[in-house]
């Protein structure tokens, strides 16, 4: 187990498996799964930024399994775990339809940290992927908007609202790949290059707002050009999305 995670920077890696740890002991018969899923599991991980997120199926959940899940938690929350998501047996056969990018995204990426694998068998139907991913594109760009509304100019709020809305972009962007029938690189970079090359459309921008998320900006850019660029490469994605 250990050997999977060796990716990860060492107070990363003791998260997740702490936590695994912590739900073990805190269940027996009811705890069937624990899934390691996103950026934690291959990609571009950035310590500090990116979230550990992790996914747990459950024979049977009420109050008291999630007070148990809520006290294992405890002590990782302050170290990158994110509040986990939690399934019961058939949660997840009846939400591939509902999830289908995200669902995609954990077939791809995800390490088994305990039990049985929940997504070995999971199969995604391209006509509800194309239409979560209209969905999500044509959502970032009211959230952009609404965003920049909010934010009265201010050059942090704009900045803030850019590399806040990026992981949803990605997310996006991951889906329009596996729509296309390939699949997506762990590399956003490359990720980004891809979603261009498919589907013809200009990524400069979302580019450019993933180095601003890493910190490796060119100098300051002009924050109000930069949104209206993403809003508009983001808007060209859902158009593209929506003649399928």
């Amino acid at each position: 187990m250990p050997d999977k995670l060796n990716h990860l920077p060492a107070k990363s890696r003791d998260v997740a498996l702490g936590f695994t740890k912590s739900l073990e002991a805190a269940f027996v018969n009811n705890l069937l799964s624990v899934i390691l899923y996103g950026s934690a599991a291959g990609g571009e991980f950035i310590e500090g930024k990116s979230d550990i997120n992790t996914l747990i199926v459950l024979n049977k959940i009420s109050i008291t399994e999630l007070d148990s899940i809520m006290k294992a938690a405890k002590d990782f929350t302050k170290k990158g775990l994110a509040i986990p998501l939690i399934f019961d047996t058939n949660h997840i056969a009846t939400s591939l339809d509902t999830f289908p990018i995200e669902f995609s995204d954990m077939r791809q990426r995800h390490i088994l940290l305990f039990g049985t694998d929940p997504l070995e068998n999971a199969k995604i139907e391209t006509k509800n992927l194309r239409f979560q991913c209209e969905r999500e594109l044509k959502s970032i760009i009211i959230n952009l908007r609404r965003g920049y509304l909010q934010s009265a100019g201010r050059k942090e709020n704009i900045q803030s609202l850019l590399v806040n809305s990026h992981s949803s972009v990605i997310a996006a962007c991951r889906g329009l790949i596996y729509l296309s029938g390939k699949t997506p690189s762990d590399s956003i970079d490359s990720l980004i290059a891809e979603v261009k090359s498919i589907y013809n459309i200009e990524t400069e921008a979302i580019s450019r707002v993933w180095h601003l998320k890493k910190g490796k900006s060119d100098g300051k850019p002009e924050l109000t050009s930069l949104l209206n660029d993403y809003s508009c490469e983001i808007s060209k994605l859902a158009a593209a999305v929506d003649k399928m």
